[in-house]
């Protein structure tokens, strides 16, 4: 009897024939079929390893932010312009220069090898402190209060790049962007000065 049943099962279950569905049933929403993409960020603010910023990677899968990763400056800078294979940039693509960045790697003929260069990310901290926080470097900043923006640059800081806290939230993709090219612009920085 139970080899019966077997059979049976096997006779049901061979006898279902595959249909495709018909391309008018199927809905594809345009805007989830982007391939996952490398997004990229940094967070102004004393972390632990003290250092004055946090770069970070993650893989935009069109729905949420995965894979994050923070990684040093050097090494986000060797990911973003493609020097270096990632899951984050797969294609190798150089980020700085397509977003109008000054960044990358440059051969240096004193050390006779590629070093990493960014003058625009060693000017984030400026957005931050008033004086540069560490005693090896004297150098004035662009925040109108001692160790964090004024409420003011605070304000514009969330309107600009949608950052509510500047010591937790990272600026993120398009914002990152616009804060690296906001950073070399003399007017943007003598109006960010002048928010008291």
């Amino acid at each position: 009897m139970f080899r019966f049943i077997l059979i049976y099962i096997w006779i049901i279950s061979c006898s279902v024939i595959y249909q495709k569905p018909e391309n008018n049933t199927i809905s594809v929403n345009p805007a989830n079929t982007a391939a996952p993409r490398g997004v990229f960020g940094v967070r102004v603010s004393i972390g632990a390893n003290s250092k004055i910023c946090t770069y970070v990677c993650y893989i935009n899968n069109n729905r949420v932010l995965t894979k994050k990763k923070i990684v040093d400056r050097a090494s986000f800078i060797k990911i973003v312009s493609g020097e270096w294979p990632s899951i984050y940039n797969p294609k190798r693509v150089n980020f700085f220069e397509e977003n109008g960045v000054g960044c990358g790697m440059i051969f240096d003929s004193t050390q006779l090898k590629k070093v990493v260069v960014c003058e625009p990310m060693d000017s984030l901290w400026k957005i931050r402190f008033a004086t540069y926080p560490f005693k090896h470097k004297i150098d004035i900043g662009w925040s109108n209060k001692y160790h964090k923006p004024s409420p003011k640059q605070e304000k514009y800081i969330y309107d600009r790049y949608a950052v509510d806290h500047v010591d937790t939230k990272f600026f993120i993709d398009t914002n990152f962007w616009r804060l690296l090219i906001d950073v070399k612009d003399t007017g943007w920085i003598k109006h960010y000065k002048s928010l008291r």
